[in-house]
């Protein structure tokens, strides 16, 4: 029996993807009032990142107490899971990160709205690179985030 050859004789999976069993990091505060989860490539406070993200939820008619904002570190992840179980969000804006960031194998459409895990989801590319590219901006506005945020409150009102 010795000279039969294992079927799998690989890892199903890598070490790194260990990330996302572990817990929120402590920077991740829970916040079960977020009705609007905003996961960005990361940005200096007060930069040209920050004002533009400042100016989109200002459109949106997001205010504070509606929206938590993270910022990922170059390739870093956290658990969808994890994040979905601390804020119970309804939508999700990613703005440079991809889903695989988060553990979601799954393909969502840029510049549109997605409904995945009892959520919205509205990919984009990062704000840098929305600020070099206002053509990708106008689509975000118009495919994505005006009819999900805007024109909803407007119909509501």
């Amino acid at each position: 029996m010795n000279d039969i050859p294992p079927i799998i004789d690989v890892d199903i999976l890598p070490d790194s993807w260990d990330i996302f069993w572990n817990e929120l990091p402590d920077s991740v505060k829970a916040n079960d009032g977020v009705n609007t989860l905003i996961i960005s490539a990361h940005f200096e406070d007060g930069s040209t990142e920050d004002i533009q993200l400042q100016k989109i939820l200002q459109a949106c008619k997001l205010n504070k107490e509606q929206y938590q904002i993270i910022r990922f570190a170059k390739d870093q992840r956290l658990a969808w899971h994890k994040l979905k179980e601390a804020f119970h969000p309804k939508h999700v804006l990613l703005f440079g990160v991809m889903p695989a960031q988060l553990g979601i194998m799954a393909t969502l459409y840029i510049y549109y709205p997605n409904s995945f895990d009892g959520c919205i989801w509205i990919p984009s590319l990062s704000l840098t690179e929305m600020e070099q590219q206002q053509e990708a901006k106008k689509q975000l506005w118009q495919n994505a985030l005006k009819p999900v945020f805007a024109d909803t409150q407007t119909s509501n009102s």
